[in-house]
């Protein structure tokens, strides 16, 4: 802040403590200086100098110096002690109790003329809300007569905070972040003759279906750096019928159809297998749930999730709505006739050439490392770097290490929406915390964000003890 008069010299130091190095400009050449206000429990505490080497009182003189702190509008005030420097008459009078009562438990200093003196002073005030935003004046009563309606009214120092970005965290990497175990999950319906488990593959339209799961498979071999490790058929088959017999149904349908597989690609043992549900009642109940418009739909509900039996079931739902049955039975129940795949492959690390193609064209391939590589490689905050990382969250939304760099990418470009976005509303983690904290923080959310920082503190981040400090220049507590 630079002079604002000959008298006036003002240095500013924002946060907590605030400093000023500031003259006090009267015709009496009263000048203060080194004024701070600093934060203490629930007090304001004003530390300053009264420099008076240039003030020459008459006989019969006082100046009175009202340090006084305001709203930044100037609608609330909170007056600290007055400082009354006498003459040394009038210091006589003070000291005989025949002084002007105006200024009642003020603070007397005596004036030696022509000479250098400071005396210094500190008062303090009850500190409330609205002091996180404030300016300290000095009001002056130049004829120490109390005449409150004709004060020269210096400003000393405004303090408005304006919050700092926090520093970046590290983040570092596990050893699952290195790991790329990848998994394709897919449904075929495989149509089988009546009660029959001998699997035609012309039949139907298995030939599209099974092109499904063939087409699956073969773009996983078609990967570089790629090795299957197991292929899952799992067979369900529809509540009409016995459950037993569904049960055998089930599992060898999916037994035929894994065998076929098994046949056209000759994968070492253990790597395909099948496994069976007797009956799809999950997927009955997920499709009568979602028709809302069905008539008797709640009461078929109350069946699909009563505790009876399997074939009980079924015929409770066939002799109470019969007619909706019916419609189940066509149009719904030959769907829960189906034979999911599920193909877990394993992919070789990358080196960082390599990882550049990859994530241009398969993405997917890249493990949270590779991506946190690729990254570091163009710049975290590089718009390609950023990118890089938002890519690897929007593939790996599970891992925290994936929220957390894509979260404090979003941060250091001001998307303060995104990381808060991105990061879960409950923390799971000192790191998302301490992320979080800083996008509620820029977004002008202090309340909040001083309690994810007090989390983040607890869990030993370092740099969230600073914001501690510095957020409660924004809060009231």
């Amino acid at each position: 802040m630079k002079t604002k008069t000959i008298y006036i010299t003002v240095c500013l130091l924002m946060l907590s403590t605030l400093q000023s190095v500031a003259q006090v400009m009267s015709d009496q050449k009263t000048r203060v200086a080194n004024a701070t206000v600093t934060r203490q429990g629930d007090q304001m505490l004003l530390s300053m100098d009264v420099k008076l080497d240039d003030l020459k009182l008459g006989s019969d003189k006082s100046v009175v110096l009202l340090p006084v702190l305001t709203d930044v509008s100037g609608e609330r005030k909170a007056a600290f002690e007055p400082i009354v420097i006498d003459s040394h008459a009038q210091y006589v009078l003070y000291q005989r109790g025949l002084a002007t009562k105006e200024y009642a438990g003020a603070r007397h200093v005596k004036r030696h003329n022509k000479k250098p003196q400071t005396e210094p002073y500190t008062s303090s005030v009850k500190r409330e809300p609205w002091m996180n935003r404030y300016k300290l004046v000095i009001e002056e009563d130049l004829c120490g007569c109390g005449d409150l309606s004709n004060l020269a009214e210096t400003p000393i120092l405004t303090h408005e905070p304006v919050p700092t970005m926090p520093s970046r965290i590290e983040i570092p990497l596990l050893t699952d972040d290195y790991s790329k175990i990848r998994r394709i999950e897919g449904r075929a319906f495989i149509d089988f003759e009546l009660d029959s488990i001998r699997l035609r593959p012309d039949y139907h339209n298995n030939p599209e279906e099974l092109k499904k799961i063939l087409a699956t498979i073969d773009e996983v071999k078609g990967k570089q750096d790629v090795n299957i490790d197991t292929v899952t058929i799992h067979g369900y088959a529809s509540p009409e019928g016995t459950y037993s017999h569904n049960a055998w149904l089930a599992e060898n349908r999916a037994a035929t159809l894994r065998n076929h597989i098994q046949s056209l690609y000759h994968f070492q043992p253990g790597v395909i297998g099948s496994t069976s549900t007797p009956e799809d009642w999950a997927g009955l109940r997920a499709y009568v749930e979602k028709t809302t418009d069905m008539p008797e739909r709640d009461g078929i509900l109350a069946l699909i999730d009563s505790p009876m039996e399997p074939d009980k079931k079924n015929d409770a739902i066939m002799k109470q709505y019969p007619e909706r049955y019916k419609q189940l039975h066509q149009e719904v129940y030959p769907y829960l006739r189906h034979s999911d795949y599920v193909i877990v492959y394993s992919i070789k690390p990358y080196s960082l050439e390599q990882s550049m193609t990859i994530y241009e064209n398969s993405p997917q391939d890249l493990s949270v490392a590779e991506f946190a590589t690729l990254a570091t490689h163009y710049g975290i905050d590089t718009d390609k770097g950023r990118e890089i990382l938002y890519k690897a969250y929007e593939l790996n939304p599970d891992n925290e290490r994936a929220r957390l760099m894509a979260a404090q990418a979003a941060i250091r470009n001001k998307d303060f929406p995104r990381a808060e976005k991105i990061l879960p509303a409950q923390p799971t983690s000192p790191q998302e915390a301490y992320l979080l904290g800083a996008a509620k923080k820029m977004q002008g959310k202090y309340s909040e964000s001083i309690k994810l920082m007090k989390i983040a503190k607890e869990g030993d981040i370092p740099q969230a003890v600073y914001q501690v400090e510095e957020l409660q220049e924004f809060v009231s507590e």
